[in-house]
């Protein structure tokens, strides 16, 4: 897991990047850049990233090689843009607050993450297995969520519209306190879900 050292800047709270003193926010230009390629290059080449932190990153248009891992990373309120992550593995990593515009996880293993608080447009999680992860709060608008196995995973108080969750294993899955518009749950399970009042969804 990623060491919980703070940034040495007066009052920030955000946790410092790993090697580093200072958080992504506070490096020196020349370093952010350095670091971000790194990360990058890794992502795109080495095929495995873990016990990272880097919080408030961009990274636009990258394609992960097929099996990248990352595991035990911190990537809280950051943007990815026109990303593929496919065919890889995310074992508890934090994505919480992260913006997803365009990008593709699909034939992923995806366990014990923490997504909460992210917004998905037009973004899509397809045929992996995404089980015991927290998408609490979310924002998902114009996105596919199908062939997924969400078992056990956290969807509640979030706003899901436009988005397809067909084909999935919903057992156990927490949508209590969502909004919902034009969600089709198709060949879904939705009578195991957790739903508002223990309804299930209409």
């Amino acid at each position: 897991m990623f060491p919980f050292t703070l940034c040495k800047e007066p009052d920030c709270q955000a946790f410092a990047a790993t090697g580093r003193e200072y958080c992504y926010h506070h490096l020196p230009d020349v370093q952010k850049k350095a670091i971000l390629d790194e990360v990058v290059g890794k992502l795109e080449n080495s095929g495995k990233l873990s016990d990272l932190s880097l919080v408030n990153i961009e990274i636009r248009g990258i394609k992960e090689r097929k099996g990248t891992k990352i595991s035990g990373c911190n990537f809280s309120f950051s943007v990815f843009e026109d990303c593929d992550f496919s065919d890889g593995l995310i074992i508890s990593s934090f994505f919480d607050y992260c913006f997803f515009r365009r990008c593709r996880f699909s034939s992923m293993d995806i366990r014990y993450s923490v997504f909460a608080g992210s917004t998905f447009i037009e973004s899509t999680i397809y045929d992996s297995t995404v089980i015991h992860n927290n998408f609490m709060g979310i924002d998902a608008l114009r996105s596919s969520f199908s062939g997924n196995d969400f078992y056990f995973s956290n969807f509640s108080l979030s706003r899901i519209v436009d988005t397809d969750m067909e084909d999935c294993n919903l057992k156990r899955t927490n949508f209590r306190g969502s909004i919902t518009r034009n969600v089709s749950l198709r060949y879904s399970n939705p009578e195991e879900a957790f739903f508002r009042n223990e309804e299930p969804y209409q």
